[in-house]
């Protein structure tokens, strides 16, 4: 009895998982809905919804790893990432932050070479870019909110330094490999 009550434990953490991969998209959808109805008015709660939506990211992983069975929605993490990153885009554009021009502009200029090299790691440069645009709203708009979220960031680096050791180098590999900077690394694995 108690190995049934374990493993249905661990795929409770499963289903937690998914579920906060759920929230992401739920995340997603109420800050279009408050772009579209609220517009600049709705920053601070925009703030605080992508807030949430990035820290319910940050925890679904770890929950996946940990439990022994497979999540449903474990695939479309990186897609839901992405989603929230350019929602968060798309709203600075409906609520005048940023030109609509330029940010179809940018939009379209990360489909053209993401779909070019067919890299994770050059989206990955374009959501930076994004995720810049995102905090220099936020330190103009909504001042209060920035120390928390740099804090946060400071947080998410201590835990994932691992990760970020392991993984930031090789990313940058992979950009310099596309560009012809470095011999490519991509071949040998």
């Amino acid at each position: 009895m108690d190995s049934a009550r374990t493993a249905f434990r661990y795929c409770l953490t499963a289903l937690l998982a998914d579920a906060l991969s759920v929230f992401r998209l739920g995340v997603a959808a109420a800050i279009l809905w408050l772009g579209w109805t609220d517009g600049r008015a709705a920053l601070t709660t925009v703030v605080l919804l992508a807030s949430a939506g990035w820290i319910s990211d940050s925890l679904d992983g770890p929950l996946a790893r940990r439990s022994p069975c497979p999540t449903k929605l474990g695939a479309f993490d990186y897609p839901l990432d992405v989603t929230l990153t350019w929602v968060e885009f798309i709203y600075a554009a409906m609520a005048g932050f940023l030109s609509p021009i330029f940010v179809s502009g940018y939009t379209a200029l990360a489909l053209t070479f993401t779909l070019w090299f067919r890299r994770k790691a050059v989206l990955v440069l374009f959501m930076r870019g994004i995720d810049i645009m995102a905090l220099t709203i936020v330190l103009q708009h909504a001042p209060t909110y920035l120390l928390p979220l740099l804090f946060w960031l400071v947080i998410l680096a201590y835990v994932h330094r691992a990760r970020a050791r392991r993984d930031i180098p090789r990313w940058f590999d992979e950009l310099a490999c596309l560009f012809h900077l470095k011999r490519n690394i991509l071949d040998e694995e």
